[in-house]
């Protein structure tokens, strides 16, 4: 991933992501990027700390395109697609949080992860997956849909869905981010990141988000969003039983 800024210390504040420090947002290429590029390959344990956080927005969000009622289906409501979703709070969600050049660890045990498409939206518009998990893209629109997704280093595929309740199951090979879109409706995009170890989490609706099992240690974390690009902060994580968890919430200030 191109990083747009890197800090070293640790900070407690809250994580601030401004327009003034972007450049044009990955929406408007199709291009893809690594998350993570582990230098080994050697299982580690899981661990026992926990870090967790809020993410804000700082600034005034880009403006949103509105598609009107019908342009989806017959029946399809109006919707707001929004690049960016802040909460009146201030809080941004979809900001993918993890842990940067982890060693692959733990048992994959998580089940699918499911992209659905809802009145021509991708819900989520981003999520996290690990390598070798299924991620499960149906369809909720009795319309057509293609689910083309542009990745390089994981095989890409593209493939039509014409009706509501239809499904397929993808995997990916290898850690990587990326972009899911529909050709036949331009406005709907989806970003998947691809990790190969679980020491991540995407914010929700309040900004907020979790990472468990974490090893004891100092770790960068990435925070990375779509559209606003990605920044680091370092944390040091406690061990043993009693671990006490790392409240990360750094404040990313505008350039």
């Amino acid at each position: 991933m191109r990083l747009r800024r890197t800090v070293a210390a640790v900070v407690v504040g809250s994580v601030s992501f401004g327009t003034v420090a972007c450049d044009d947002g990955p929406d408007s290429r199709d291009e893809t990027r690594r998350p993570s590029a582990a230098t080994t390959r050697a299982a580690v344990a899981l661990g026992t700390g926990v870090v967790r956080g809020v993410v804000s927005f700082n600034g005034t969000p880009p403006e949103a395109e509105e598609v009107p009622a019908g342009k989806c289906h017959a029946s399809s409501d109006p919707v707001t697609v929004a690049p960016v979703t802040v909460s009146d709070a201030g809080r941004l969600k979809d900001v993918v949080v993890y842990v940067k050049d982890a060693a692959p660890a733990g048992v994959l045990t998580p089940g699918p992860a499911v992209l659905d498409q809802v009145d021509c939206q991708y819900v989520p518009h981003v999520l996290a997956v690990r390598v070798g998990q299924v991620l499960t893209v149906k369809s909720s629109d009795p319309t057509l849909h293609n689910v083309h997704t542009l990745a390089v280093d994981n095989a890409g595929v593209n493939f039509g869905m014409t009706g509501a309740g239809q499904s397929r199951d993808l995997t990916f090979e290898v850690p990587e981010r990326v972009r899911v879109k529909c050709d036949v409706h331009p406005w709907m995009t989806a970003h998947v990141y691809v990790l190969d170890h679980p020491y991540f989490a995407v914010t929700a609706t309040d900004g907020s988000y979790e990472i468990r099992a974490m090893p004891a240690g100092e770790h960068t974390l990435v925070f990375s969003h779509p559209f606003l690009g990605d920044r680091e902060r370092n944390v040091t994580v406690g061990g043993g039983e009693a671990a006490v968890p790392v409240e990360a919430n750094l404040m990313f200030q505008r350039q």
